[in-house]
């Protein structure tokens, strides 16, 4: 038996992610099993999907504890001490990022793969409303290139009857099945792949800020820090002590204090 386990923050699609890959693995003609784990808070607060893949029926219904394969939906999520995720020894880490394994010294007893799935999605114009990239399927597409026991075109098939904007999605997953056939040498290795020390694709990391043009709408009610589900957004400043000022390495990009903004002061990066 094989076990999964997506580890992400609400709005990630860890929960949609082990649900379209349990159904690619039935489809497959394995047994299949997915549930998750979440606290109260959804968009923000920490989620973990689980999956279970096995060629005989699947008694257990407990949590899972030490999977084979852990997808870290962001790499804001690693933690330098301990093992992520229970992981078993020898396990498989897949994490979203665009750095390469290397920028990682503290997984090198596991097998680490890494995809740039925001470069991807934000590619391929796969973005929610509020401004985040849908980046589970482009993990899923990453993840069964690196188990190499599912098919891909199952994969495809499951997203693109269970997904909106299917094409999209499914463009997704082939991309970074195919970013991490390159990055491990299984086919010719593309331009940017792994094997040259450079992400295949740029970062699509952003963080909330106020636009001057904006600022004057702020009336410093500061719904965007008791929202903040990774404490980033603090207001401190020299001339101003109640400046916005955001901690770009406690950001995960969640995007609501954008959204619950009542003054609609907040924008993305870039935008």
């Amino acid at each position: 038996m094989i076990e999964i386990m997506f580890q992400g923050m609400g709005g990630h699609g860890s929960v949609v992610a082990a649900k379209l890959l349990a159904q690619a693995a039935a489809k497959s003609g394995f047994q299949s099993q997915s549930f998750a784990s979440y606290g109260a808070l959804r968009r923000g607060g920490k989620v973990e999907g689980y999956v279970r893949i096995s060629d005989e029926q699947i008694v257990l219904r407990c949590k899972m504890y030490s999977p084979d394969y852990l997808v870290v939906m962001d790499d804001a999520l690693i933690d330098d001490s301990g093992t992520p995720g229970g992981l078993k020894e020898n396990g498989t880490i897949l994490v979203n990022t665009s750095k390469t394994k290397s920028a990682y010294p503290s997984l090198e007893k596991y097998h680490v793969y890494t995809v740039d799935a925001y470069g991807i999605a934000a590619e391929k114009g796969l973005i929610i409303p509020g401004g985040m990239p849908v980046i589970n399927t482009t993990l899923l597409g990453a993840l069964v290139g690196i188990m190499k026991t599912i098919p891909i075109e199952n994969l495809v098939d499951v997203i693109t009857a269970n997904t909106p904007k299917p094409e999209k999605n499914a463009d997704c997953a082939r991309d970074g099945y195919q970013a991490v056939l390159s990055a491990t040498g299984d086919t010719a290795p593309g331009e940017g792949s792994e094997t040259d020390g450079t992400p295949a694709k740029a970062s699509f990391k952003r963080t909330p800020v106020h636009l001057p043009e904006k600022m004057s709408k702020c009336h410093r009610c500061q719904i965007c820090y008791m929202v903040c589900p990774t404490l980033a957004i603090s207001f401190e400043g020299k001339e101003d002590p109640l400046s916005y000022f955001v901690n770009e390495e406690l950001c995960n990009a969640c995007g609501i204090c954008i959204q619950e903004c009542p003054r609609d002061a907040i924008s993305w990066e870039g935008e």
